[in-house]
C-alpha cells in the first residue's frame, strides 16, 4: 500500500464497521485465497460497476472491489510480483471486512489521518475522492 501506507506505520483501525466504506477507504481485510490479513483500498463498492476481462460485473449487495495503491511497474521495481487484489481473486465479500483503517499514529513523522483516494485505473480514473466525499470524511472519527 505504499506510498499511503508504509512497512513500519502503527494504524488506528475500527473494528466495528459493518458495511463496505466509501469508496478510497483503506480496509483491513481476510485475503479470500489464504486468510491472510492485508491492507486494501476500496475501489468499488456494493452496486458498482467493474470492468473484468471482456465485460463488466455488477457488485452485490455485500462485495468490494479491493486495489493495492502501488501498479505492477512499482511492485516489480521493489521486487515483488504484481499486486495481489480484486484483479487477482475477484471481488470480496463482507464477511472478509475486518476493520477500516483511518490514522496513523507512527512513526512520529507520519503521524496523520490516511488520506483517501480512488485508486486509479479499471474502478476509478481521477485519482481523487469527489468533493461530496470529502465533506463526509470530514464527519468521520
Amino acid at each position: 500500500m505504499r506510498p499511503a501506507i508504509e512497512p513500519g506505520d502503527w494504524l488506528l483501525v475500527d473494528p466495528t464497521v459493518r458495511a463496505w466504506p466509501r469508496r478510497g477507504s483503506v480496509v483491513v481485510v481476510r485475503e479470500p485465497d489464504g486468510g491472510d490479513l492485508t491492507i486494501k483500498r476500496v475501489a468499488a463498492g456494493p452496486g458498482d460497476r467493474v470492468p473484468f476481462a471482456d465485460g463488466y460485473l455488477i457488485l452485490a449487495d455485500d462485495e468490494a472491489w479491493l486495489r493495492a495503491d502501488a501498479t505492477a511497474e512499482e511492485t516489480a521495481a521493489a521486487g515483488f510480483g504484481p499486486p495481489v487484489d480484486s484483479r487477482r481473486y475477484g471481488p470480496v465479500p463482507l464477511e472478509l471486512l475486518v476493520a477500516r483503517a483511518w490514522f496513523r499514529y507512527g512513526p512520529i513523522g507520519r503521524i496523520g489521518r490516511i488520506p483517501r483516494l480512488e485508486p486509479a485505473g479499471e474502478a476509478g480514473e481521477t485519482g481523487e475522492a469527489d468533493e461530496a466525499d470529502e465533506a463526509d470524511e470530514a464527519a468521520e472519527p
